[in-house]
């Protein structure tokens, strides 16, 4: 439990239960903790069927997500159903809330955290039914194929057009190949920032320079990045724009490479040491969908491998892309957006039967 949690049990749990007595409940929930949550929800919405409520864990987030004109509550909420894509259960405290959770990418790229926190969800969204029974193996019952709605973004004609006004962008030079760089959470141990943050400078000459680094990673690597001139970085709203503008994709193991599979572009990867929650199976994975260097010197012959080769590695990464999405042919947000309506459908009669 976060000693936060703690410390708001009780006082919540009362407040919940006075609110849950006058009927000032605030009925079903969508809860984002961290303005890159909303990126996950945001193509679900448009298909759900019942009023809702968008809150946001402080008033710093909700100010983020009101530039946008959506309207926002702050936490505190007293929800009857949560739907969230994080395991913040420490903010609830209250076992009569339902819980649907959502995941924010493909996580064949880390091991799944324990099926405890899974089984907290009532619901929990995986892409595929694959992905289900590989949960299933691993002690978790509540998973449900759902789809990856922040994939939809990718083949939204806004982003193309996002992605054209960034070639547009001053200094960026069309006869040029264009790499976008990015990397897991620092403090995870898994990230290969060190082996490329000095060498941007320098290859500004050979290549445009996309950079988009993890929402969590510690400042002083943001702040380096920020003051290299002449390069390009990305928020959590233009992320999807800059996948489509870069040819090529230099990572470590961040699951941005599952979204390069996606759109079938090339990735290269830095070897990272197994540890934490990067097993062997997953390094393997990793092994066949990118051409993995080991030093920065390397990078030049391997973008010039997929450049006489357009064909190295397309195999694996179209095996790996059908694992990690299913059909790409759909809506996922209009996917998840129907079990989660039918989800909300039954618990009302379900609360109307015992009313």
């Amino acid at each position: 439990m976060v000693v936060s949690g703690l410390l708001i049990k009780l006082p919540y749990w009362i407040a919940y239960q006075l609110r849950r007595l006058t009927g000032k409940l605030d009925g079903a929930v969508f809860y984002v903790h961290y303005e890159q949550d909303f990126f996950v929800m945001e193509n679900i919405l448009p298909y759900i069927e019942f009023p809702y409520t968008i809150a946001a864990s402080s008033r710093k987030v909700a100010g983020e997500l009101r530039k946008n004109g959506l309207q926002v509550k702050t936490w505190p909420v007293f929800p009857e159903v949560l739907i969230m894509a994080r395991h913040t259960f420490h903010r609830f405290p209250v076992r009569a809330i339902k819980k649907i959770g959502l995941k924010h990418g493909t996580y064949h790229f880390k091991k799944m955290i324990s099926a405890k926190k899974y089984n907290a969800f009532d619901l929990y969204f995986f892409a595929t039914d694959e992905e289900v029974e590989m949960a299933a193996m691993k002690g978790i019952n509540c998973g449900v194929a759902g789809g990856t709605p922040v994939i939809d973004k990718l083949f939204d004609p806004k982003t193309l057009a996002k992605s054209l006004e960034i070639k547009k962008k001053p200094g960026f030079d069309k006869t040029k190949p264009t790499i976008l760089f990015t990397t897991t959470w620092d403090k995870s141990g898994l990230s290969a920032i060190d082996k490329w943050i000095d060498s941007l400078a320098g290859l500004k000459s050979k290549y445009n320079i996309l950079v988009s680094l993890h929402p969590m990673m510690s400042q002083h690597y943001l702040n380096r990045v920020k003051n290299i001139p002449g390069i390009y970085i990305s928020d959590p709203h233009t992320l999807p724009a800059f996948m489509l503008a870069a040819d090529f994709l230099i990572s470590d193991t961040s699951s941005i490479m599952g979204e390069f599979c996606a759109l079938d572009k090339p990735i290269i990867t830095f070897a990272v040491e197994q540890k934490g929650r990067l097993t062997g199976e997953i390094q393997q994975l990793i092994g066949e969908i990118s051409l993995q260097i080991s030093d920065i010197n390397q990078l030049d012959d391997a973008i010039n491998k997929y450049m006489n080769d357009k064909n190295f590695r397309r195999k694996e990464r179209c095996h790996w892309r059908e694992i990690f999405y299913g059909d790409l042919g759909i809506s996922h947000g209009k996917k998840t957006a129907l079990e989660i309506n039918a989800f909300i459908a039954k618990h009302m009669q379900k609360a109307d039967n015992q009313a």
